[in-house]
């Protein structure tokens, strides 16, 4: 008797001894499919020797394995690539590596994976406290550049008993006009300093530092005198609301100079230091 595998249509002879080994189960010699052989089963026609062997309808290289019924058939995507293999010839690359896991490659020493989990929360702690620090000192600069975190800085601040306070950036704030002059000729020694400070920024801006510099002819200093905000301005003035922005803001402060005589000065601005 013949059947025919129906993968690759190779035919093969068959005895009922190899049939009934697995209830017909067999796996082609030559693409490796199991098929069940009844289904193909034919009888084998009586020809010459001669003429089945030059029939060309067995491929008789190849030989039928029974197999177990249990056994899947392997899909038709692997039975057609081992078909190309056999007809290429396949590489022997030795046998497989060994896939290791990645809980067993890395935790397979209990105290080692104690210790990773320690590092882990070590360096998580240790990232928030690093953040933590950056937002209390640029709290202010925070504040204006994200408006919507000003609420959560102002919380944080509370019990560290710190303010939020608008940014120190002296150099956005302008100098428009200044001026040194005698109030009352009867005392020459009594003068009154004048100037007007405009923030140019977008944004409010805290009050800077006053750096008064005393001259005389020479440009020689005389004197200096350094004025904070509660210095020089008016009284009832909140210091930490911070100079508007794009708005101005005139000073006027009284020096008593006694006999220094001074003949100029030098008017700067510099940060005010943070509470």
């Amino acid at each position: 008797m013949i059947t025919q595998c129906p993968a690759c249509g190779t035919h093969f002879r068959v005895t009922p001894e190899q049939l009934q080994a697995h209830q017909g189960q067999v796996r082609c010699g030559r693409c490796m499919t199991v098929f069940d052989a009844f289904k193909a089963l034919s009888d084998l026609p009586e020809t010459p020797p001669a003429a089945a062997a030059g029939s060309g309808s067995e491929a008789r290289g190849f030989q039928l394995e029974p197999v177990e019924p249990a056994q899947a058939p392997p899909p038709p995507q692997a039975a057609q690539a081992r078909a190309a293999a056999a007809g290429q010839g396949e590489k022997d690359y030795g046998p497989a590596p060994e896939q290791l896991l990645l809980d067993e490659a890395l935790f397979a020493d209990p105290a080692q994976a104690r210790r990773d989990r320690l590092w882990a929360v070590g360096a998580a702690l240790l990232v928030f406290v690093l953040a933590g620090q950056a937002a209390y000192h640029y709290r202010a600069e925070l504040a204006v550049q994200y408006p919507g975190l000003k609420p959560y800085l102002v919380k944080l601040c509370e019990p560290l008993q710190c303010k939020v306070l608008p940014p120190q950036r002296p150099r956005q704030i302008a100098i428009e006009a200044s001026d040194l002059q005698a109030t009352d000729p009867a005392r020459p020694g009594l003068i009154q300093l004048t100037a007007t400070l405009r923030n140019h920024a977008g944004h409010d801006l805290g009050y800077p530092v006053l750096d008064l510099v005393l001259t005389n002819t020479k440009e020689h200093t005389l004197a200096r005198r350094v004025f904070l905000p509660k210095d020089y301005l008016e009284p009832g003035k909140d210091v930490a609301a911070g100079l508007p922005a794009n708005a101005e803001i005139t000073i006027r402060l009284d020096l008593e100079t006694g006999d220094l005589g001074p003949a100029g000065f030098r008017l700067d601005l510099l940060p005010a230091p943070q509470p």
